[in-house]
């Protein structure tokens, strides 16, 4: 790959393209985070994900009672596991399309279910590697999963090439540009963290905003490498 002396956008830069991208369009981009949520983390990562309620008779009195679920997270688990791949390639579907002014549906977050083995594999390899890193210490764990952040983007634009060819070319994409994107993915933690205190209603706001600037700096990449 070679790279062209195009000047990369910085997170500011991203923010705003991000921002126009997603203007009268934020209603369909939060329904398709939402979505991917629940499909994804909403069972696996929550407090909710730990327990479930059983209806009961006690002393004659009926009660809902908290019951612990650890069969249903791991069924949850299982299914966050078997549909991930094909949802995150949808949602980079998705905010591509947004990036490059292109008519973005709904619909576009399932496109990754008709290549559903190949996403299947990433999503598998991804976690595997990612893992693997972090198993040495957290910070590998962080620059792995950097690396390997362009692969659904890569994916989408090439849908011919296999799992393992995406995050080839997403490593050698993101070669000298891991601190560019954590500087980006920074410019979000304010958000993240409102996020996080409003119990993550800020999330719904906060999630479009990034994967709309992160579908930029793919862009910006893509633009300077042969990919």
């Amino acid at each position: 790959m070679t790279e062209s002396t195009k000047r990369f956008r910085n997170p500011s830069e991203l923010k705003i393209a991000a921002k126009e991208n997603l203007d009268g369009k934020w209603l369909t981009a939060i329904a398709v985070t939402v979505v991917a949520w629940l499909l994804i983390d909403a069972f696996t990562s929550s407090n909710g994900a730990n327990a479930t309620w059983k209806y009961v008779m006690e002393n004659g009195n009926s009660m809902w009672v908290r019951a612990e679920g650890s069969s249903f997270k791991n069924l949850m688990s299982i299914v966050s596991l078997i549909l991930g791949g094909p949802v995150y390639f949808g949602v980079a579907s998705y905010f591509l399309k947004l990036a490059r002014y292109e008519t973005a549906e709904f619909n576009d977050m399932f496109k990754g279910f008709s290549l559903f083995k190949t996403n299947f594999v990433l999503h598998l390899a991804m976690l595997v590697f990612t893992l693997l890193w972090a198993l040495l210490l957290i910070v590998p764990g962080i620059i792995a999963a950097i690396r390997y952040s362009m692969a659904y983007y890569i994916l989408n634009d090439n849908p011919e090439i296999g799992a393992m060819e995406a995050i080839r070319r997403s490593k050698e994409m993101m070669e000298g540009h891991k601190m560019r994107f954590a500087e980006m993915w920074f410019g979000f933690l304010g958000w993240f963290l409102l996020g996080i205190f409003t119990f993550g209603l800020g999330m719904i706001y906060a999630l479009p905003y990034y994967r709309a600037a992160k579908a930029n700096f793919y862009l910006d990449l893509k633009e300077s490498y042969s990919v």
